[in-house]
C-alpha cells in the first residue's frame, strides 16, 4: 500500500525548496518545527517526495545552465573572431587557462619521495590548523 504526502507536506516541500528554515515552514503550514524536522529526517514518503522535487528543480536549472553556457561560448567565439587585438588576446588567454592545457605545456616533473612526503605533511598540517581554528570559533 503506497502512502502519499498530505497538502501540508506538499506546501512544506515548496518552502524547503525556497530556502526557508523549519521553524518558518512550521508557521506557514500550521505545524511544529519538530514535525517539519521529523518529516525531513524520518518520514520516508516525505523524504522521497522532497528528493524527487529537488531532482526536478536540479534538472530544470541544468537545462537553463546549459543554455547559458552555449550563449557564453557564442560570446567568447565572437570576441575572438571580431574583437580588437587586445580583446582577442585576453579572451584567448582565458580560454586556454580554463581548458587546462597549460598543464600539458611542459613535461611533468616526477616529484621525489621527500617532496611528496613534505607535501603530505604540509597538507596534514593545514588540516589540523583548520580544525583548531574551527574549535576556537565554536
Amino acid at each position: 500500500m503506497k502512502r502519499t504526502i498530505n497538502p501540508k507536506q506538499e506546501k512544506a516541500i515548496d518552502l524547503i525548496l525556497s530556502g526557508m528554515a523549519d521553524g518558518e515552514i512550521g508557521e506557514q503550514v500550521g505545524a511544529a518545527r519538530q514535525t517539519i524536522s521529523r518529516w525531513r529526517n524520518q518520514d520516508t514518503d516525505f523524504i522521497m517526495a522532497l528528493q524527487q522535487r529537488r531532482a526536478q528543480v536540479r534538472d530544470k536549472h541544468m537545462d537553463s545552465l546549459t543554455e547559458l553556457v552555449e550563449m557564453a561560448i557564442g560570446v567568447v567565439r565572437k570576441a575572438i573572431v571580431y574583437g580588437d587585438e587586445a580583446t582577442k588576446l585576453k579572451t584567448a588567454l582565458y580560454v586556454l587557462r580554463m581548458s587546462g592545457l597549460q598543464a600539458h605545456a611542459k613535461p611533468a616533473k616526477i616529484p621525489k619521495k621527500e617532496e611528496m612526503e613534505r607535501e603530505d605533511f604540509l597538507s596534514a598540517l593545514k588540516e589540523v590548523a583548520k580544525e583548531v581554528r574551527g574549535l576556537r570559533h565554536s
